[in-house]
């Protein structure tokens, strides 16, 4: 097949969880035989090849996100036409919309990947809201990447569609590095955005500092948390350690060093950096909102109730007992692998490109 994938940002613009997902989906359908090109844009115009994907960069002319979210759409329709594309998977409304415009010459088949989430009270504050609630009439497949997105588009929206979580590569996330001798929980995310939980995570710490003195925090992610630090005890202060971001490559030593990945956040349509946890063998620990909880079990981690820090203690306490546990390993990577690219994204997104059940 002949696929394009779209998003209007290119890194460093976009976070890493959605720069991931437009890669790996790439790479991935290249890898199984696809003729894959890639439109983005960026401050420099170009074209290139790599891994069997074609990357066509347009250059980006307006600052303001709504307008060039609205360019960039209007300008991949001629692209889209001329190539001729049996499948266009949009990650974003306009350049969705610029996909079913496309359709009527060449009779493409869209997919519009939601990767926040459709609820009706949010759209009504986006400058784009109308586009969406068009592309929510119009678009051959609309995917969700949690039943927690997919909860707002049924019952928003009245419509059905399909759940596409995010993947990761399992053969990239090897536990063999042994866990630190300290207990360590590893805080993947933007540092400093509140709904991400790291101020609730500080203080549920110093909650089991007592039973565990030796336990460490290890931060890593987007953002200066100076501000959210400074607010936790000295006794807090002193066990935490900023991490360089990095590359996304790096990152599985990380996971498989620390004993839990932590992420208490609220209202996330997904989890990228918990499912590298799993994938790492790292049982995780997040809050009961939005779609993190989906991807616990009683083998993988433990859930703790927003904004409660006790909640939070004894939901890290089931972690790190976890981590301690020989079989915990092996437990989070089989459930990791039902995000596994090769094994489950892929596939998935073949059927839904071909328009299969």
């Amino acid at each position: 097949m002949r696929l394009a994938v779209t998003h209007p940002y290119s890194w460093p613009e976009v976070r890493r969880g959605a720069e991931r997902i437009i890669v790996e989906t790439a790479r991935s359908l290249a890898a199984r035989g696809h003729e894959v090109t890639v439109f983005t844009s960026g401050e420099i115009a170009g074209r290139r090849q790599e891994n069997g994907v074609t990357t066509v960069k347009l250059r980006r002319r307006f600052r303001n996100p709504t307008r060039h979210e609205r360019w960039f759409g209007w300008s991949i329709t001629p692209y889209l036409v001329r190539g001729r594309f049996d499948a266009v998977h949009a990650m974003m409304a306009h350049d969705a919309l610029a996909a079913v415009r496309a359709r009527h010459l060449t009779k493409n088949r869209v997919i519009y990947e939601e990767l926040g989430s459709p609820f009706r009270w949010y759209w009504e504050t986006r400058p784009d809201g109308r586009v969406r609630r068009r592309l929510i009439r119009e678009v051959d497949v609309y995917g969700c990447m949690s039943e927690y997105s997919f909860s707002g588009l049924k019952s928003g929206w009245c419509r059905t569609g399909e759940l596409i979580p995010g993947g990761g590569w399992q053969s990239e996330f090897d536990p063999a590095g042994s866990r630190k001798t300290r207990p360590t929980i590893l805080f993947s995310g933007a540092l400093d955005e509140p709904r991400k939980g790291l101020g609730d995570l500080l203080l549920a710490v110093d909650l089991l500092i007592d039973q565990r003195p030796d336990i460490q925090i290890w931060l890593s992610g987007p953002g200066n948390p100076q501000e959210i630090v400074a607010q936790a005890s000295g006794r807090v202060r002193e066990r935490v350690t900023l991490l360089p971001i990095g590359e996304p490559e790096g990152l599985a030593q990380r996971y498989a060093e620390a004993w839990v990945t932590s992420l208490p956040s609220v209202g996330d349509s997904f989890g990228m950096t918990l499912i590298e946890s799993l994938a790492s063998g790292t049982p995780i620990v997040v809050a009961n909102d939005g779609a993190p909880p989906e991807l616990v079990t009683p083998s993988t981690g433990a859930i703790a109730e927003p904004h409660d820090p006790s909640s939070l203690a004894q939901a890290l306490e089931i972690g790190l007992r976890l981590a301690s546990d020989p079989a915990t390993s092996a437990n989070c990577r089989a459930f990791a692998m039902q995000f596994d690219w090769d094994a489950s994204i892929a596939p998935l997104l073949e059927k839904l490109y071909l328009g299969l059940p």
